[in-house]
């Protein structure tokens, strides 16, 4: 595929004629449009490609081409590179004409992108936002989150051909993939009480697993991992998204029924009709006597008690994006000793090496020895193993 010198936005309008071969290109728009809805809780996005002629921006909706002048858009905007509004502007109004939208706008947010390859401008607007407390610019990750979807925006649409293409993906990965890794956390790197081993593998550049550990409020001690279905920049949005949303919760958070409750609220959001979340989260009290967990459908994760190994068995089914209940499992605890938690693709993509478990719980050397072996292998699924081992 090559466009030649078209321009951009008589390149984006082809992507709606029924002839256009590569659907794709427009399945990955709108899964970006839906995922921006998902994750921000909103009723509609639209994005606005700026015109040939720099006065006005267009886009489609509803299957026909519609126009919103520039100037009563930068104006808004004044150099800023994203405002949210309420129903009192003009603006707002105007969008609601043109768009002939059934609701009424109660508010929106209107977030500018600069594609810096070709200087093409466009404007993602987010309407209806139903938890507008959380909003950008007063939350760094909602921040994080909107610039993560224009990196993804401008990779979608700035296509010259299929060898480009490959790189260009594969250049804005490396980007999202550092944005994923910055967002984990580990508290225990340095500490007295425990050694903490880490394992942390995509099967390709972006990673639909997540993990952390943190020390809470009072001391205690939270250690999660999660599993997002599928490949590719979906799981990995939702991935990095859900690690955001825990790292602002756990910094108010002493207790682990309202942490759940906060987290498994916002997950209902973001995850997409057909999408699945595996996880396991686990909450050790500051003095090791007892531990609660949640795990959803995840291998059952291992603890080694006063020489006995418990199983953590699956108490959730995976989280999916209808309201749902939790439980919450507490096991008492004589004498701490280790604690493994892994996600599937440890079990299901490793059958040759023929992993023993019970062997990672207890034996240093052999984790160590299948960490090895699991850097110099290929993963058809991305891999996470978390080891804790009290000192």
């Amino acid at each position: 595929m090559t466009y030649g010198d078209k321009k951009l936005n008589d390149a984006i309008e082809s992507l709606i004629t029924q002839g256009f071969q590569e659907t794709h290109i427009l399945e990955n728009i709108q899964n970006v449009i839906n995922f921006t809805k998902s994750i921000l809780k909103a009723d509609d996005v639209v994005i606005w490609f700026e015109s040939n002629d720099e006065k006005s921006f267009w886009s489609f909706y509803n299957d026909k081409k519609v126009f919103l002048s520039k100037d009563k858009i930068s104006l808004l905007l004044d150099g800023r590179e994203s405002i949210f509004i309420d129903n009192n502007i003009t603006l707002i109004k105007e969008v609601n004409n043109i768009l002939e939208y059934l609701n009424q706008i109660d508010n929106a947010l209107f977030h500018k992108i600069q594609n810096e390859k070709n200087g093409q401008k466009f404007i993602l607007e987010i309407t209806n936002i139903k938890d507008k407390s959380s909003l950008f610019p007063d939350d760094d990750n909602d921040k994080d989150i909107l610039q993560l979807l224009s990196l993804l925006l401008v990779q979608t649409i700035n296509m010259k051909g299929i060898s480009s293409l490959a790189k260009y993906y594969f250049d804005e990965q490396e980007k999202a993939y550092k944005k994923q890794k910055d967002v984990l956390q580990n508290d225990l790197e340095n500490s007295d009480i425990f050694d903490v081993n880490i394992f942390y593998k995509p099967s390709d550049i972006l990673n639909g697993d997540s993990y952390s550990i943190y020390k809470t409020l009072n001391g205690d001690i939270l250690v999660y991992v999660l599993d997002a279905m599928g490949h590719g920049i979906g799981p990995s949005l939702t991935a990095y998204s859900i690690s955001a949303i825990i790292q602002q919760k756990i910094k108010t958070s002493n207790n682990f029924n309202s942490l759940m409750e906060s987290i498994l609220d916002n997950v209902q959001y973001i995850l997409t009709d057909d999408e699945q979340l595996t996880c396991g989260f686990f909450w050790f009290s500051k003095d090791l006597s007892q531990v609660e967990y949640v795990v959803a459908g995840m291998y059952a994760p291992m603890i080694l008690d006063d020489g006995k190994k418990i199983s953590a068995k699956a108490n959730n089914i995976p989280f999916m994006n209808f309201a749902f209940d939790f439980s919450i499992t507490t096991i008492k605890l004589k004498n701490f000793q280790k604690f493994l938690i892994f996600t599937d693709g440890l079990v299901e993509d490793t059958q040759d090496l023929n992993v023993n478990l019970d062997l990672m719980l207890n034996d240093e050397e052999y984790i160590s020895h299948i960490y090895k072996e699991l850097d110099l292998i290929k993963l058809d699924d991305d891999t996470t193993i978390i080891k804790l081992v009290k000192k």
